[in-house]
């Protein structure tokens, strides 16, 4: 899985950086030693560096610290969980929302859940703004998804701030090749192929989750800045909770996709050009996690310090 031919990237010099990069390089805040949320493994001729990304950023998470700047500069590809900004994407997304992701004929929420979580979605989703024609003929994991994505925004939160999204913007004005782990269709069904008998269970969990939703986001921005895969780890454990039902569900979130990434990386390290990678930080941490897989591959891998 490398590109087309040439001499390998890592003996090339350091790209310049994208303007965009350049700027938020600038003055990172140093602190040398210290863990960061990026890991990187080097096969015969080719280099994939891993940087966990948050997906709804702040302003406040720039300017990011040099190493992920610098190995991004000087890798020819960007691969990335999927590109949202591809028409063709943004076109999926539409077709499926309107499609698979309404309830069938006049079916609406209120049938799907049980009294209490109607209720109990109607003030969350009243709480944050969101109108009920937005959501009460959704397929219920996709309503979870959209309640909370606003919840999101109503934080302070933005995908426009998103790390990997500003690598993409990076790539895409310089014209390098971005490579897509996966597709509108693998993630979308991880909320429209909900069971019926998990609806109730996964919206509850949700609501619960919505509860402490400040709580719980800074957290996970506190483990990312310190590059402590472990907390992070703890925490994910602890949102999966011990229903049978919802491990298996983050079984398919996080487990069944880690497998498939990693057998990605595992390819480019065997092939000759360099590859930085942008996912979601949950991806690289605990047993199941891209970082013990590729290491169970064979491979060494690497966590970069500031």
């Amino acid at each position: 899985m490398s590109g087309a031919g040439g001499p390998c990237p890592r003996h090339r010099p350091v790209r310049r950086l994208a303007p965009a990069l350049a700027a938020l390089a600038l003055l990172a805040p140093s602190a040398r030693g210290a863990p960061l949320f990026l890991w990187e493994a080097t096969g015969p001729q080719a280099k994939v560096t891993m940087a966990g990304s948050i997906h709804v950023g702040r302003a406040d998470f720039f300017p990011l610290p040099a190493p992920y700047v610098e190995a991004f500069a000087a890798a020819p590809v960007l691969a990335v969980e999927l590109d949202p900004t591809a028409p063709g994407n943004q076109a999926r997304v539409l077709q499926l929302m309107t499609g698979r992701g309404m309830l069938p004929d006049s079916l609406t929420l209120r049938d799907r859940l049980t009294p209490e979580n109607w209720e109990r979605l109607k003030q969350a989703a009243a709480d944050h703004g969101l109108p009920a024609a937005v959501y009460e003929r959704l397929q219920p994991g996709l309503a979870a998804m959209v309640l909370m994505m606003q919840a999101y925004l109503r934080q302070g939160l933005d995908p426009e701030l998103g790390i990997d999204k500003l690598f993409l913007d990076a790539a895409r004005t310089e014209g390098r090749t971005v490579r897509e782990l996966e597709t509108i269709d693998a993630q979308m069904a991880l909320f429209l192929d909900i069971d019926d008998e998990l609806d109730d269970v996964f919206m509850a969990h949700m609501l619960a989750d919505l509860g402490r939703l400040g709580e719980l986001t800074e957290a996970m921005i506190a483990a990312w800045r310190s590059g402590d895969a472990a907390a992070l780890d703890a925490l994910l454990q602890e949102q999966a909770g011990t229903d049978p039902r919802l491990e298996a569900w983050y079984g398919r979130l996080l487990d069944d996709r880690n497998a498939a990434m990693a057998d990605s990386v595992d390819a480019w390290l065997r092939g000759d050009h360099d590859v930085f990678m942008v996912v979601g930080a949950g991806h690289f941490s605990g047993e199941g996690g891209v970082v013990r897989r590729l290491e169970r591959l064979g491979w060494t891998v690497t966590q970069r310090e500031d």
